[in-house]
């Protein structure tokens, strides 16, 4: 569309113009045919335009592509692998150390548990390539008691060991190869989740109390 400007100015009105503005289709623009006279030239045109558009859009879906091999290599060196429920953890090498880390300590520490202790803890047990739940006492709303350092009988090394000189009102959260569990054997969990072998397993764990053996009595897991 043109624009159509034109001032009228009066003698007798010397300080005041008048504007009027006049908008009208330009007869030289047809908004139906292609800007150009010569077809074959307006065809060409397009074409390598959609062809220059096509080779964007293959050059960046290839970009992208590569971008996530890489990352997904780069999580592979990490200890990572993608199935099809989505990405998880290795486990790890059954000859690993056991890695204890204190995620609350109390202010004051009277006592720690050792060998022989009778002691009451909280606990949730998951797998640790996909964060399952196989064992919870904090699920069964029941705290669990045993003897400390009865080794399998009661327990595997892994977790007793991680419990060691813990204070009370400690939580720890513990990581087990599988070594130091359930081995080449695996398991079960009491949520009813199967723990496969050479399974690694996490613990989270809440020291409640130190018992004496008459106090633990009604409520210990004796060894078998």
């Amino acid at each position: 569309y043109g624009l159509h400007f034109a001032s009228h100015v009066t003698r007798s009105e010397i300080r005041q113009f008048q504007v009027s503005f006049t908008l009208y289709p330009d007869p030289g623009i047809d908004l139906f045919t292609p800007p150009f006279t010569n077809r074959k030239l307006y065809r060409m045109i397009t074409r390598n335009v959609i062809a220059v558009l096509f080779f964007a859009l293959a050059i960046d879906s290839h970009s992208a592509l590569s971008w996530r091999r890489k990352k997904q290599k780069k999580r592979a060196k990490a200890g990572w692998r993608r199935t099809k429920k989505g990405w998880e953890r290795l486990n790890l090498p059954p000859d690993s150390n056991l890695r204890i880390g204190a995620t609350h300590r109390p202010k004051q520490c009277d006592r720690k548990c050792q060998k022989g202790d009778f002691i009451s803890i909280h606990y949730n047990g998951t797998l640790y390539t996909d964060g399952r739940v196989f064992d919870s006492s904090i699920l069964r709303e029941q705290p669990f008691v045993f003897q400390l350092g009865l080794g399998k009988q009661s327990m595997h090394d892994g977790f007793e060991k991680g419990l060691s000189g813990m204070c009370i009102g400690e939580k720890r959260k513990l990581v087990v190869p599988s070594g130091m569990a359930y081995g080449e054997v695996g398991g079960f969990g009491s949520e009813g989740g199967k723990i496969k072998p050479n399974s690694t397993l996490v613990y989270n764990v809440e020291l409640l109390e130190i018992l004496s053996e008459e106090a633990a009595a009604p409520d210990v897991v004796w060894g078998l």
